[in-house]
């Protein structure tokens, strides 16, 4: 299985840095695991909310191939287990 994960922007956290590093790590042994960090939207302070969410959508859109099973993770989105994840993963 391949898993890459996109993400909008960057860390400056240097603990924040050390755990996804450690994960990235982890996750390495189990599965094909890339993690993608896409530039942050230019000139977002000129942006509505709305806008810049849009600018990102797209952005994030056109780094995910036709034939790729997109999975979105959001904080309001539904809730999953590691367990209850793990298995939706392996249905897809």
């Amino acid at each position: 299985m391949n898993i890459k994960l996109l993400a909008v922007g960057k860390t400056d956290n240097p603990a924040l840095q050390q755990l996804i590093d450690m994960y990235e790590k982890r996750l390495s042994y189990y599965i094909n695991f890339e993690l993608q960090l896409l530039p942050d939207i230019k000139n977002s302070k000129s942006l509505s909310e709305e806008q810049q969410k849009a600018k990102e959508g797209e952005l994030i859109l056109g780094n995910v191939a036709s034939s790729h099973h997109l999975i979105l993770l959001d904080e309001r989105g539904k809730e999953f287990t590691s367990v209850a994840f793990a298995d939706e993963l392996q249905r897809k």
